[in-house]
C-alpha cells in the first residue's frame, strides 16, 4: 500500500484520488442503469463524493484537517455488515444501489483504516482517523436510509 514517506499533502492527494474514483464509479454506473430513480440516486451519490473531494482540497489549502469528521453520525445500525455486495446491472433497483453504495463506503472506511494503522504515531494518523470517521459517517447515513426506505417498506 503506502509508504511511511508520505507527507500531509501527499496523504490528502491519495484521499482525493479515492474520492475521484468513487465519483467516477457512481457516474459510470448511473449511465448503465435504466430506472430514473436509480439513476438519480447514483448521481446524488456521485455529487456527495464530489463534495468530499472539494472538502479534501480545502484541507490542502488550509493545511488543517480539523474540518474533517464533523457532524457525522456515530452509531451504525450495522446493516451493511449483513449484506452481500451486488454488481449493478442495467435493471438495478434503488435497493441494489444502496447496497452497492454501502459496500463502497465500507471499502473506503477499510482503506483509510489501513492507512491510519500504517502511519500510527505520526502526524498523518490523526488525518487518516478523520477520514475513517468521514467514511464511517457516510456508511451510517446510507444504512439509516436503507433501514427507513427499504427495510421498513418490506
Amino acid at each position: 500500500m503506502a509508504e511511511q514517506s508520505l507527507t500531509f499533502k501527499d496523504a490528502i492527494k491519495v484521499a482525493i484520488k479515492e474520492e475521484i474514483k468513487a465519483y467516477n464509479l457512481y457516474m459510470e454506473t448511473s449511465k448503465k442503469v435504466s430506472g430514473s430513480g436509480t439513476k438519480k440516486m447514483l448521481e446524488e451519490l456521485a455529487e456527495m463524493e464530489k463534495g468530499h473531494r472539494k472538502l479534501l482540497e480545502g484541507v490542502i489549502e488550509r493545511q488543517k484537517s480539523d474540518i474533517l469528521g464533523k457532524n457525522i453520525p456515530r452509531q451504525s445500525p450495522g446493516i451493511a455488515d449483513f449484506l452481500v455486495e451486488v454488481e449493478l446491472k442495467q435493471n438495478a433497483t434503488p435497493q441494489d444501489v444502496m447496497i452497492f453504495a454501502m459496500k463502497a463506503e465500507e471499502k473506503a472506511f477499510n482503506f483509510y483504516t489501513e492507512l491510519k494503522g500504517q502511519f500510527s504515531g505520526t502526524e498523518l494518523e490523526n488525518l487518516f482517523n478523520s477520514l475513517v470517521e468521514e467514511e464511517k459517517g457516510h456508511k451510517i447515513k446510507l444504512e439509516n436510509e436503507y433501514d427507513e426506505y427499504i427495510l421498513r417498506e418490506n
